[in-house]
């Protein structure tokens, strides 16, 4: 059983992307990786190496102006990935951000549970810039039998042919549609719920919006694993 992971990504964030897939790409598990750059001129796909392909299509820029005004289409782009993907011979998708990084140890885990789930939803805990972990406190929750921390649900099986939809109410109060959006999952599907340190969140280490935010979560008694914090250590001109 192997997964394919697909990831979204805009020009500028490219190198970030490539850092933590090229992390990614060394998990026997993994058997394709596919980068979208979303920003950028049509071009013909690119087989970066024997895992990764890079596509390259324009599908506009921004959340701040409506998808028909040139702002950005995330649903169509990550659909546009999900197609690919299941061109592909993985039998599982993982849902990847230029920010993210997983710990290997989560591919083994997913295909450990593939063969009576199909979907995975595991804790996300965010990264500080002094290699803390942390998470809003109101984003802690029992999910099953697992005490997950702010949870994200990433990877399912490639038969379940998921596709990105618009968020309800969406349009109410952006004028991009696709700004939130996300896949609907049947509801008889068997889900497989993690508390593990597998799942990582980077944008405080990026200085992005939500940073000042995040200054005020606090710090969970977990200890990064030591190959991510060597990860980051290494490649610390990607970030702040």
């Amino acid at each position: 059983m192997k997964i394919g992971i697909y990831c979204t990504v805009c020009r500028h964030e490219l190198n970030l992307a490539l850092a933590t897939l090229h992390f990614a790409e060394s998990s026997e598990y993994i058997s394709d990786i596919a980068i979208l750059i979303t920003d950028d001129k049509n071009c013909a796909a690119t087989r970066l190496t024997d895992k990764i392909t890079i596509y390259s299509e324009n599908f506009g820029s921004g959340y701040s102006r409506s998808i028909q005004d040139g702002g950005y289409d995330q649903i169509a782009a990550r659909n546009y990935l999900l197609e690919k993907m299941e061109e592909t011979e993985a039998d599982w998708i993982l849902m990847h951000d230029a920010d993210d990084i997983y710990a290997l140890d989560f591919y083994q885990y997913v295909v450990a549970v593939g063969i009576d789930s199909d979907a995975v939803t595991c804790s996300c805990y965010t990264v500080t810039t002094d290699l803390d972990l942390c998470a809003p406190a109101n984003k802690v929750q029992l999910t099953g039998p697992a005490l997950l921390v702010d949870p994200h649900t990433r990877a399912w099986k490639k038969s379940l042919g998921l596709r990105y939809v618009k968020s309800d109410g969406v349009e109410k109060f952006f004028s991009n549609h696709s700004r939130h959006c996300g896949v609907i999952f049947p509801e008889d599907i068997t889900l497989s719920c993690t508390g593990s340190l597998y799942h990582f969140h980077l944008h405080a280490l990026l200085n992005k919006r939500h940073s000042q935010k995040i200054s005020g979560f606090p710090v969970l008694d977990y200890t990064l694993p030591e190959n991510i914090r060597q990860f980051l250590e290494n490649n610390n001109e990607l970030f702040i």
